[in-house]
């Protein structure tokens, strides 16, 4: 890393929301608008998320990124060694972002116009009331009465969609179109065809594989 350097450490400290780190290493405080970003905690970074996001990227005709946020909703804020050591995955051959935005709203705020890619479970969990805050109505300008609804509508003010990757489940391959979306949010979210990608490996697999779990 370079002068900059002390711009991962401003994330870290929370006086900088979300930096940019390019593939030669140099940073820059925030991000290109309209980018296509697949988040992750990269614990390795694996075929199936360069894959993922390849095929993304292919789609939309965005510039691509990981994101690697250092808060995360249900485990311990990463440490900056940690984050470094992670940040070398990507160093040569892919642009990342390190931000402090944990929720894909959070995310959206400082993110405009993202295209976000996920997998199915992911999908999923959008729309499930139980991974939202209780609800505030002067949160929702566009009065949906739903603190779920209400964070998917800003998602989508803020000029942010998703591209779905499918998944094996023990029901079958399930998609996009298997998902329950509310209706007038159906076309912030669209599927990546399974003969473009399809992997089916996560990154638990191979730290148990590699004896690391």
């Amino acid at each position: 890393m370079n002068d900059s350097d002390h711009l991962l450490t401003d994330v870290m400290e929370g006086r900088v929301q979300v930096i940019t780190v390019s593939p030669d290493g140099s940073l820059a405080e925030g991000v290109t608008p309209g980018m296509t970003v697949l988040s992750g905690a990269f614990n390795p970074l694996h075929s199936g998320h360069e894959g993922m996001l390849a095929a993304a990227a292919q789609i939309t005709g965005g510039e691509a990124a990981f994101e690697l946020s250092v808060v995360n909703v249900d485990k311990p804020e990463l440490p900056e060694v940690e984050v470094r050591r992670r940040l070398v995955q990507f160093s040569g051959s892919y642009t990342a972002l390190v931000s402090r935005a944990p929720t894909f709203l959070e995310k959206s705020r400082f993110m405009p116009d993202a295209t976000f890619v996920i997998g199915y479970d992911t999908a999923v969990r959008l729309f499930d009331g139980r991974y939202y805050p209780e609800y505030d109505v002067k949160l929702d300008p566009e009065n949906t009465g739903s603190a779920t609804l209400s964070a998917m509508s800003e998602i989508r003010r803020n000029g942010c969609t998703f591209i779905v990757a499918g998944r094996v489940t023990e029901d079958g391959f399930r998609t996009v179109s298997d998902l329950d979306i509310p209706e007038g949010y159906t076309s912030m979210l669209r599927g990546i065809p399974p003969d473009i990608f399809r992997e089916d490996i996560s990154s638990s697999q191979i730290r148990q594989s590699q004896g690391t779990e």
